[in-house]
């Protein structure tokens, strides 16, 4: 028996219209967009921008957002070796528009404190590998579909507890 599929509402908060320009500082997600961490579990350093809820560890991101690959995504993070003319091995640093890409760490645990990535770094992550050459476009678009789509569900279930 076939099954009758009510239509698919979008949200009023349609990020369609925002356009990802990352050679001119422009992306579809701001960790503004979304609500201030407040559990203290997941303070940064002082000093440091605060964490935007949702956020997510390597092993998630690189599970919903690259097919699961957390060997390739953290090699990716910690830069892409290369051979210089030497025979020394180096790495490229994970670059956007020529800076450095940071990504912000928990305070608690010291130098081997776990970084959490919010759904504004994730869009920026996918631009540095693009930009770097370690995904394609057609992965580019599918991770900012990923993500705009968590946004969307993220707003969704905020609206129905505040409501």
């Amino acid at each position: 028996m076939p099954l009758n599929l009510e239509p698919i509402i979008v949200e009023p908060e349609d990020l369609t219209s925002r356009v990802s320009d990352p050679e001119r500082g422009r992306y579809v997600l701001y960790d503004t967009d979304f609500p201030v961490e407040t559990d203290p579990k997941y303070a940064v350093a002082p000093g440091v921008p605060p964490l935007a809820v949702p956020h997510f560890s390597v092993g998630e991101v690189a599970c919903f957002a690259f097919a699961g690959h957390l060997t390739w995504l953290k090699r990716q993070l910690k830069g892409k070796p290369y051979k210089v003319a030497s025979g020394q091995t180096k790495a490229w640093p994970l670059l956007l528009n020529g800076k450095d890409l940071t990504f912000r760490s928990v305070a608690r645990g010291g130098i081997t404190a776990p970084k959490r990535y919010t759904l504004a770094d994730i869009e920026r992550l996918a631009c540095a590998l693009y930009e770097r050459g370690d995904i394609d476009g057609y992965e580019l678009q599918r991770v900012d579909q990923i993500l705009i789509a968590m946004a969307r569900q993220f707003w969704a279930r905020n609206e129905k507890r505040e409501g």
